[in-house]
């Protein structure tokens, strides 16, 4: 009879997203949620500046980039 002990089990988590990593407060999220929140303010920032020419080109109105450009930069399209 072998004394050897049984294999560590297996993390299915993928690394990036093991919990030791996200720290006592969520780091890990976090971080990713205050990069969303600057993609959001710049990419709307940058359509606010757009013309009108350059809005037909990607086929938005006036309308829809007002809509846009009035949500805060937290609010995702699903207000």
């Amino acid at each position: 009879m072998s004394h050897l002990s049984a294999p560590p089990p297996v993390c299915e988590t993928p690394p990036t997203c093991h919990p030791a990593q996200l720290g006592p407060f969520g780091t890990l999220r976090l971080l990713r949620r205050l990069a969303l929140w600057q993609r959001r303010a710049r990419s709307r920032a940058r359509l606010a500046r757009l013309g009108a020419e350059a809005l037909d080109d990607i086929g938005l109105s006036e309308a829809d980039r007002r809509a846009e450009c009035g949500l805060w930069f937290w609010q995702g399209k699903d207000r």
